[in-house]
């Protein structure tokens, strides 16, 4: 009798364990989320800037990023939102030179040296990029840091930017650029 018993509990025991593993299964048949990961978010716009420069590092005003990451999510993902975002991290910057209020005279040439730094309320700043020994006078192309994380920042719709700049002279003008921003998003469940 004790035998039955045990051989009835083993066997209860072993269709218990089948048909937890194949209801399982069926779970993850139905949750089939595919998300191509990470995938690319880019935010391209063009600013006047105050373009001071110095032989000195100069700090540019605060620019808005004015990246509505939320919607940018949503819009690849309607069941997911900024409350999903894993990881950011900016993949590209570039500063393309359109004009300067004084007849073109002065252009990005004058920028040996430019840093830039991502804010947000609650965050703090952190500098995520950076353009060393420029010599092209119509672009500053930033080699971003990739350890820097910005998923913190970018889940504020009051993020902003700024530059600090130094130059291989004294100039100052009134310039319109053309910001070229890519950022590497990371969402899961």
């Amino acid at each position: 009798m004790r035998k039955l018993i045990v051989n009835s509990i083993m066997v209860s025991a072993l269709l218990l364990s089948a048909g937890i593993s194949n209801s399982c299964s069926k779970i993850d048949d139905i949750i089939d989320i595919t998300i191509p990961v990470p995938f690319a978010i880019n935010n391209n716009f063009n600013a006047d800037i105050p373009f001071v420069i110095t032989t000195e590092f100069v700090k540019s005003p605060d620019i808005p990023l004015n990246l509505n990451l939320d919607e940018e999510i949503k819009a690849r993902f309607k069941d997911m939102s900024v409350n999903n975002l894993k990881s950011a991290k900016l993949s590209s910057f570039t500063i393309d030179y359109l004009s300067s209020s004084n007849n073109n005279a002065i252009k990005l040439d004058k920028v040996k040296d430019a840093e830039l730094w991502i804010k947000a309320p609650n965050v703090g700043e952190v500098r995520v990029a950076a353009v060393q020994n420029n010599i092209s006078d119509t672009a500053l192309n930033f080699t971003p840091d990739p350890a820097v994380e910005l998923a913190d920042y970018l889940k504020s719709n009051q993020t902003s930017i700024y530059l600090k700049i130094k130059g291989t002279e004294t100039a100052a003008t009134q310039m319109q650029v053309r910001i070229n921003s890519s950022f590497k998003i990371q969402v899961s469940l």
